[in-house]
C-alpha cells in the first residue's frame, strides 16, 4: 500500500497501533509489538501554526486538562509526552522544569506570567498537574482523543498539538528573539531553532515584512538630515 499511497499506509498503521495500545491497556496482550513506526508520508507543516485567537478560544472552551495542556505548550513548547507527565514537583512557583531537546536532561526555565497564574490557580489533587476526569494519569491515546475532540469543537481543522511548539518558536522570533535565544528559551539546538525560523516565518512573510520595515526606517533616517538642512 505504501507504494501507491503513503498517507493511507500510515493511517492503517496508526489504526493498528491504537488497537494494540487498547489491547495492552485491557491486558489482552502483554507487550505492544508496534509502539512506534517509521512513517512513509512526510507532511510539510511549515505553514501550520495556531493563531493567538484560536489558542485563546481553545483555552476558554476546552476541558480543564486540555486547557492546561495548551497553556503549557504555548509557554514552553514541551512535547505532548512531557505535558502528560508534568508533575507538580517540576514547578517551584517561579520556574518550570522541562526536558532539553539538546541533551535530554531536565532544565529549569522561568515561568511566563500566564503560565504562573494558571498553575497557581489550579488545585493540587495529585502528583501530576494534568489528570483525567476520573483522577488518573493521561495515556497517550486518551490524551490525543480529548485534544482532538476539543480542537474539532472550535474548528481547528488539521492543526495538531505539535503545531503549537512551532507556534511558540515563531512568536519568539516575531518578537525579535534570535535563533540562539530561542534555542536557550525552549532548550532546543540552535540548528533546530533556525530551521523553525526559516520554515515558519518565511512562509508567513514575516521576515520579508521585517526587512522592508527596516529598509523604510533606514531611508527615513538618511532623509531626515537632508530635510532638516532645507
Amino acid at each position: 500500500m505504501g507504494k501507491t499511497s503513503r498517507r493511507s499506509a500510515d493511517n492503517r498503521m496508526s489504526a493498528l497501533c491504537r488497537v494494540l495500545s487498547f489491547a495492552k491497556e485491557q491486558r489482552r496482550i502483554k507487550h505492544h509489538p508496534i509502539p512506534t513506526f517509521h512513517r512513509l508520508y512526510k507532511s510539510d507543516r511549515a505553514d501550520k501554526t495556531w493563531s493567538e485567537d484560536l489558542q485563546q478560544k481553545f483555552i476558554k472552551t476546552a476541558r480543564p486538562a486540555m486547557a492546561t495542556a495548551m497553556i503549557l505548550v504555548r509557554n514552553t513548547a514541551m512535547r505532548a509526552s512531557d505535558v502528560r507527565k508534568f508533575a507538580w514537583t517540576r514547578y517551584d512557583g517561579r520556574r518550570v522544569q522541562i526536558r532539553s531537546s539538546k541533551t535530554g536532561k531536565m532544565l529549569w526555565i522561568p515561568a511566563t506570567r500566564e503560565l504562573k497564574a494558571h498553575l497557581d490557580a489550579l488545585p493540587r489533587s495529585g502528583a501530576l498537574v494534568m489528570l483525567t476526569p476520573s483522577g488518573k494519569a493521561y495515556t497517550k491515546r486518551y490524551f490525543n482523543d480529548h485534544w482532538r475532540e476539543d480542537s474539532d469543537a472550535i474548528g481547528a481543522g488539521d492543526l495538531n498539538f505539535h503545531d503549537n511548539r512551532g507556534t511558540a518558536a515563531t512568536l519568539l522570533a516575531e518578537a525579535g528573539a534570535t535563533a540562539p535565544e530561542i534555542a536557550e528559551a525552549l532548550t532546543w539546538t540552535v540548528d533546530k531553532a533556525q530551521r523553525v525560523i526559516d520554515a515558519y516565518l518565511a512562509r508567513r512573510g514575516v521576515l520579508v515584512a521585517n526587512a522592508i520595515q527596516k529598509l523604510e526606517e533606514h531611508r527615513d533616517k538618511i532623509a531626515s538630515p537632508a530635510r532638516f538642512n532645507v
